[in-house]
C-alpha cells in the first residue's frame, strides 16, 4: 500500500491558509450583514443627486490633466492636497534627502487611503464612495508627477525652496534617479493613475448597489424586531373568564381555600353512593 508522507512545514501552511480563508469569509459575512443594517429605513431617492454629482467628478477625473487646467470640483480639494504635499516636505526635512522628496506625493496618497478606511471603519458606506473618487484625484496628482521625472513638463512650486531662496527640484526625477529607476518611471506613474481610477470606478458602482438595497429594503415589509435582530411574532393576548374577580394575589388551586366546582345532581347522587353505609353498632359517632 502506497503513503505518502507530508512534511511538516507543509501541514502548518495549509492550516494557516485555512484559519486565514476562514477569517475572511467571517469577515465578509459580517460585512453584508453590516450592509444590510445600513441600508435599512434609508431614503434612497434623496441619494441619487448625491450619486449623479460623484459620476460627474469621476468623469472629470478620467480627463485630469494639470498643464491644461483643472475644473473647480477638482481645483479645490487639489489645492488641499497641494499645500499637504509642500507641508510634508518642510516637516520631514531632518529625514534623508530621498524620503523628503518622496514624502510629498507620499503624504497625499496617504490623506486619500485614510479617507476610505475611514468611511468603511465607521460605516459610512455611501460617503466612501466619496472618499474613493478623493484617492483617485491623489493617485492622478501623485502618478502624473511621477511619469513626468524625465520630460519634467510641470511647473514646480516650492514652499520651502521660496522659503530657503533655493531653486525648486523635481521630487521624483531626484528620486527616482537615486533609485537608479528613471527608466520605469513613467510606467510606475501611469500604473498609480490606473489604481486611482480604478478605485474611483468601485466607488461609483458601490454607490450604485448601495441605493439599490435602500430601494430593495423600502419595498419590503417591516416587522417587529429585538435587540438581537430576530422577528418577533405579535404576542395575542388570552381573554379572561367572563366573571373572573380581579386580584393582585394568585388563585389558589389545592387545599381549603380552593374554589370548589359546582357539580351536577347525577355526580351529587354518584358521590352519596360512593360513602359508605353507617354502622349497625349502635355506637354514636363524635364530631
Amino acid at each position: 500500500m502506497w503513503s505518502v508522507r507530508i512534511p511538516h512545514h507543509s501541514w502548518i501552511i495549509c492550516s494557516r491558509t485555512a484559519a486565514v480563508v476562514y477569517y475572511a469569509l467571517m469577515v465578509f459575512a459580517g460585512f453584508r450583514a453590516s450592509l444590510d443594517e445600513y441600508a435599512q429605513n434609508k431614503q434612497w431617492y434623496l441619494h441619487i443627486p448625491l450619486l449623479l454629482f460623484g459620476i460627474y467628478i469621476f468623469v472629470k477625473l478620467l480627463g485630469f490633466n494639470m498643464l491644461e487646467g483643472l475644473p473647480f470640483v477638482l481645483l479645490v480639494p487639489y489645492s488641499f492636497d497641494f499645500m499637504l504635499h509642500e507641508f510634508a516636505h518642510i516637516f520631514t526635512a531632518f529625514l534623508p534627502s530621498i524620503l523628503t522628496a518622496s514624502a510629498g506625493s507620499i503624504s497625499e496618497l496617504l490623506l486619500g487611503s485614510g479617507l476610505v478606511v475611514g468611511a468603511f471603519y465607521f460605516r459610512n458606506y455611501f460617503a466612501s464612495m466619496f472618499c474613493l473618487l478623493w484617492f483617485d484625484l491623489t493617485c492622478q496628482s501623485a502618478g502624473t508627477y511621477m511619469a513626468d521625472a524625465i520630460p519634467q513638463r510641470l511647473p514646480l512650486v516650492s514652499l520651502g525652496g521660496a522659503l530657503s531662496g533655493q531653486d525648486p527640484v523635481h521630487d521624483w526625477h531626484f528620486v527616482f534617479g537615486k533609485l537608479h529607476m528613471l527608466g520605469m518611471s513613467s510606467f510606475i506613474g501611469n500604473s498609480v493613475r490606473f489604481v486611482g481610477h480604478v478605485a474611483g470606478l468601485v466607488g461609483v458602482v458601490f454607490a450604485t448597489w448601495l441605493i439599490y438595497k435602500m430601494a430593495a429594503a423600502a419595498s419590503t415589509p417591516k416587522t417587529e424586531t429585538v435587540q438581537s435582530g430576530l422577528p418577533v411574532s405579535p404576542v395575542r393576548a388570552i381573554p379572561a373568564a367572563p366573571h373572573a374577580k380581579k386580584s393582585i394575589y394568585p388563585e389558589p388551586t389545592r387545599g381549603d381555600l380552593a374554589p370548589r366546582q359546582e357539580s351536577s345532581p347525577a355526580a351529587g347522587n354518584q358521590h352519596d353512593s360512593d360513602k359508605p353505609a353507617p354502622s349497625d353498632s349502635g355506637h354514636d359517632i363524635a364530631v
